[in-house]
């Protein structure tokens, strides 16, 4: 059968409903309410609309069987806010390496998130990693988890808040395994599991209002900036802001061991 650029089959399972993304937005906190004006499109003057993203590739090559990919991103009307190369290859054991090299515009405020999103098929997708855990953990709220290897599912990560927003965050990840897939990196990532994806929790007002689609939303970040406490507190401290100029990202996505796949 013909493939779609979307597919990514372990097993003759299919493991993505829609293509893999490169983003930096988030559903804004009660904290963020401030910084949020600076992030997203609520005005004409002042956001980098990463609500409202688009990534451009200027070159796309294949060198030793690696794939290469030259892009930016951009929100809406907006000047690039990052410069990237991507590379991705493929080994005979279908192993699938992803290295992220980027810069981020000098001028750009603190970046809420970036890294990539990834929509799987199937509801409440059980899962396991070995990072920050059970509770849910950021860069500024992280000494209430310790390191280990974690169950859980996009339901039980879910944090009820009366206006949906940002939750279920986890830093510190070494491993994730969910699906048929299994995602590690030498260096530590931070994860995000979830029932809904990021427009859906940013658009809903209140509870009542999120719907489910029947799949599982991933994230795979390379940082998210803190949560702070900038609802009735003071702005965000800047050892917790994602303000890195210069992005180095890689990570390894497997095939679960044979001994797993039943799981």
């Amino acid at each position: 059968p013909t493939r779609r650029s979307s597919d990514l089959v372990i097993n003759g399972e299919e493991q993505l409903a829609e293509p893999v993304r490169l983003t930096a937005w988030r559903a804004p906190t009660d904290n963020d309410r401030n910084i949020r004006l600076l992030w997203g499109s609520y005005n004409i003057w002042q956001g980098e609309n990463l609500d409202k993203l688009f990534s451009k590739a200027y070159d796309c090559r294949v060198p030793e069987g690696r794939v290469r990919v030259d892009g930016s991103l951009a929100g809406v009307s907006r000047k690039p806010f990052l410069r990237y190369t991507l590379e991705v290859s493929v080994d005979a054991d279908g192993r699938i390496s992803v290295r992220l090299d980027g810069n981020v515009r000098e001028n750009v405020v603190y970046l809420p998130r970036l890294g990539f999103e990834l929509t799987l098929p199937g509801k409440d997708l059980p899962f396991r990693y070995y990072g920050c855990g059970p509770l849910e953990s950021y860069r500024d709220m992280r000494h209430g988890s310790t390191v280990g290897m974690y169950e859980s599912s996009a339901e039980k990560e879910y944090v009820p808040y009366v206006r949906p927003q940002e939750h279920g965050n986890h830093v510190d990840v070494k491993l994730l395994e969910i699906g048929k897939m299994r995602i590690e990196s030498d260096d530590a990532f931070e994860c995000n599991v979830s029932a809904y994806s990021v427009n859906t929790l940013d658009r809903a007002e209140h509870t009542d209002e999120l719907v489910f689609d029947g799949r599982t939303h991933l994230r795979i970040d390379y940082k998210v900036s803190g949560i702070g406490s900038n609802s009735c507190g003071p702005e965000l401290m800047k050892k917790n802001r994602f303000e890195e100029k210069q992005i180095a990202f890689g990570f390894i996505i497997s095939p679960k061991k044979s001994s797993e796949l039943s799981d």
